[in-house]
């Protein structure tokens, strides 16, 4: 236990060494940094960051362990999956939703962080065998189904992430909607046509950041929807709600709830149009004697 906590505490430091990199990079290429609501409490803000740290290494730690492949292949997948939401997904929404600004910058520092505990995840966190595998690899993952099929799973994992934010974030939005009408805490209210392009572009993101997981994914579709949902939902909202000290708990209480029901959701629809099944049990054949065998 104690020699767990103690990998946890590195990959968190790390990840803040991370940060601090590329904050320092993206000043030096005098990037325009995003504007916190004020005032700013930097003790405060600096502690939420070591604990979102922690939060987010061990939900990497859980992931790393179940990818096969080499060290370099899971520090791709798992840096590459990082990045994507925290660098790219989130500033995106962070661009329509709120008034901080700042993106290119935050797209620049937060590719270090993500390269950063991505290394030291794969470094101190060896890989647990579990169960058979049902998808063997990339090749084996293609040739899984025919073109048409997988055309048609695309489109259909490509339409997941829309169909489910739109499901759960409608019956936010009524609870919710007031702090961004009234552009309270930094956020603002874009239009329906906005929300609706920006998360279909987001969404072909998601699909991309999950595709090298989904395709070496050697465990179950239960064991996928829950340690990739679980995962998604740290990198997609967690990490940023519990560093946003400024908005009210309500608001990020309420937000949690969404983008964790979300995040589940969305998990075990990727499962279910892009993953195999698991292979039926064989059954040994019946012998007697005298009798010829048969398979049952």
């Amino acid at each position: 236990m104690f020699k767990y906590i103690g990998k946890i505490f590195l990959c968190a430091l790390s990840l803040a060494v991370g940060t601090i990199a590329g904050g320092a990079f993206s000043t030096a290429l005098h990037l325009e940094q995003p504007k916190l609501p004020a005032p700013m409490n930097l003790p405060l803000l600096g502690v939420l960051c070591l604990d979102a740290g922690i939060l987010l290494s061990i939900a990497l730690a859980a992931l790393s362990q179940r990818l096969p492949g080499s060290r370099g292949v899971r520090f791709a997948m798992i840096a590459w999956f990082a990045f994507a939401w925290l660098g790219i997904n989130n500033t995106i929404e962070a661009g329509i939703f709120t008034t901080v600004g700042g993106g290119p910058a935050i797209v620049v520092t937060m590719l270090f962080p993500c390269l950063f505990v991505a290394g030291a995840v794969v470094l101190l966190f060896s890989r647990r065998e579990s169960g058979a595998l049902f998808s063997r690899g990339p090749g084996a993952w293609v040739a899984n189904r025919t073109a048409t099929q997988w055309a048609i799973r695309f489109l259909g994992a490509w339409l997941a992430f829309p169909i489910v934010y739109f499901a759960f974030g409608m019956p936010v939005g009524l609870m919710v909607g007031k702090f961004y009408q009234a552009q309270a805490f930094g956020l603002q209210m874009p239009s329906l046509g906005v929300v609706i392009g920006v998360q279909c572009l987001r969404s072909l993101i998601a699909l991309l950041a999950a595709l090298p997981i989904v395709m070496v994914w050697p465990g179950s579709r239960a064991r996928f929807a829950w340690t990739f949902g679980l995962n998604l939902f740290v990198v997609s909202g967690l990490f940023g709600l519990i560093q946003a000290y400024w908005m009210p708990w309500t608001l990020r209480n309420i937000h949690s709830v969404e983008l964790l029901l979300d995040s589940l959701a969305y998990g075990w629809l990727l499962a279910v149009w892009l993953l195999p099944r698991a292979p039926a049990p064989r059954l040994e054949p019946v012998q007697s004697a005298g009798i010829r065998d048969y398979n049952i």
